[in-house]
């Protein structure tokens, strides 16, 4: 066992009463990216969010009106689109424990440009190479790969350490970065 579903924290974003801006899609918790707790938001802060923003989804839900908030700060955003990377010739055969491996050793608690360059090469050419998907493990294989691609890309992109993101090329926060990532087809 290891901490690393920790490693990437949010991803849905959510305004203050767990809407996305996919209409009558709610989220909470870990999926959510609620700028709540920030970039370093772990276990028990998840835990009281999710308790705090499911009763306020159960509100919205039931159509009671919205109670005023404060104005919530305006966190820029950086847009970003999975580029082409050139098909690796050498790369090992996809599978979920290569995949966790890869992650693990290039893209887990400690980061670098060279290595998550390396996982991103690899998971590209997987991409290139999986087979559409006809059942649950490979619909499960697939959506993994492009999950591990966009954290990695990500992990590349966001060029200093903050919260649990930390690159040992860029070990400091810096604030030309308090910003999220948001990827476009």
């Amino acid at each position: 066992m290891a901490p690393a579903a920790h490693y990437m924290i949010g991803g849905v974003k959510t305004n203050s009463w767990g809407e996305s801006s996919i209409a009558g899609l709610f989220a909470t918790g870990e999926v959510a990216c609620t700028g709540v707790h920030g970039a370093n938001r772990l276990a028990s802060n998840s835990l009281l969010e999710a308790i705090v923003f499911s009763k306020r989804i159960i509100e919205r839900t039931r159509g009671k009106p919205k109670k005023r908030s404060r104005d919530e700060p305006e966190v820029k955003n950086m847009y970003a689109s999975l580029g082409e990377r050139p098909n690796l010739k050498t790369v090992p055969a996809p599978g979920l424990s290569v995949l966790q491996q890869l992650h693990w050793d290039k893209v887990g608690i400690i980061r670098d440009k060279v290595g998550l360059n390396q996982a991103a090469g690899i998971l590209a050419s997987w991409q290139q190479t999986l087979r559409p998907p006809t059942d649950q493990p490979s619909y499960e294989l697939n959506n993994l790969v492009l999950t591990g691609r966009l954290m990695t890309e990500a992990a590349l992109i966001r060029e200093e350490s903050r919260g649990a993101h930390f690159r040992s090329d860029f070990p400091k926060t810096s604030p030309k970065w308090q910003c999220h990532i948001v990827w476009r087809k």
